[in-house]
């Protein structure tokens, strides 16, 4: 054993690990022998947020499992799709196929705007001008859309209105390409996770199971945009500034989780208890579950890119 342990001279690269490890340990301990404490930024806060937030879905998703039983009558809406009429799985095809397209041509938007100097300066200059504006914006061409049936004469106006949303969001994250490829390839796919995992988890739980969630939702949203708006106006320094930022980030990955939960199985119930004589708009249903889409991947990428420069 001896002879192992002196052997380890001739390695420089472990000597190199030993003593680093030694300094990290000298620079934890104060003179006294006494253990500094670990700095705590919106980051920490954040994280309890998310461990909070975790476990209250895990015991969400324990008791509904536990209060279904075989010969329950709400069964899920993977089960009953066995059931389904064509018009039924034929709505849902459209609204999945509307938030892939968005998706995609956000992303291409976001590319092709990335250089162009114009807007750059505009966001720098006048962050918040520019997002009042392009949320305004993103308001008009939603309720121009709910104005228009979704009918043969208005497939070109609905068409046209719903690339103006995709391509106006790119826009808004279009200087977001600045962080690079692989950031932002690491973002969309663990944004892309999150979806496929709570979209799954909301068609094999009980039917409308996550539709009582609306008031919970609506309050939470509250919160979170409270605190997005606060985070232009104060640091992430302080006790205050710190909650703030926590809630606005971890906090909004939390509450559009729930709310993706919540939109899964109301676009299941809206396609399954619309009549199939009677109009059922794809593309708007599918907007609400691509702008929740938008922000878990904003959110994202902020702590991501946050934690990079810790």
């Amino acid at each position: 054993m001896l002879s192992r342990l002196s052997s380890c001279r001739n390695f420089p690269q472990l000597r190199s690990g030993f003593a680093n490890l030694r300094t990290q340990a000298r620079q934890t301990v104060s003179r006294d022998g006494i253990r500094q404490p670990v700095a705590k930024d919106y980051h920490y806060y954040g994280r309890l947020i998310l461990g909070g937030g975790a476990l209250l879905g895990g015991v969400t998703l324990m008791s509904i499992g536990k209060t279904g039983g075989m010969f329950d009558i709400e069964v899920s809406a993977l089960a009953r799709s066995q059931l389904w009429p064509a018009y039924v799985t034929d709505r849902l095809h459209k609204t999945y196929l509307y938030f892939g397209a968005g998706i995609a041509v956000t992303g291409a938007s976001m590319y092709m705007l990335r250089n162009v100097q114009v807007l750059n300066n505009l966001f720098a200059r006048h962050p918040i001008l520019s997002v009042v504006g392009v949320i305004g914006a993103q308001m008009g061409i939603q309720g121009a859309q709910r104005s228009m049936p979704y009918t043969t004469e208005n497939m070109v106006p609905k068409h046209a209105l719903a690339l103006s949303l995709y391509g106006l969001i790119g826009l808004l994250l279009a200087p977001a390409m600045a962080m690079g490829g692989p950031a932002l390839t690491r973002a969309a796919l663990c944004t892309g996770g999150l979806v496929a995992g709570l979209t799954g988890a909301a068609v094999t739980a009980p039917s409308e199971k996550f539709l009582t969630m609306s008031g919970p939702l609506m309050m939470g949203f509250g919160a979170v945009f409270a605190a997005s708006i606060a985070t232009s106006f104060m640091g992430p320094t302080g006790a205050m500034g710190k909650g703030v930022y926590a809630l606005a980030i971890y906090g909004g990955v939390v509450l559009f989780s729930a709310l993706l939960l919540y939109q899964t199985q109301k676009v299941v119930a809206v396609c399954e208890k619309t009549p199939s004589h009677q109009t059922y708009d794809p593309i708007i249903m599918s907007t609400g579950i691509y702008m929740t889409t938008i922000n878990l991947f904003v959110r994202i990428l902020m702590i991501m890119s946050g934690n990079k420069r810790k």
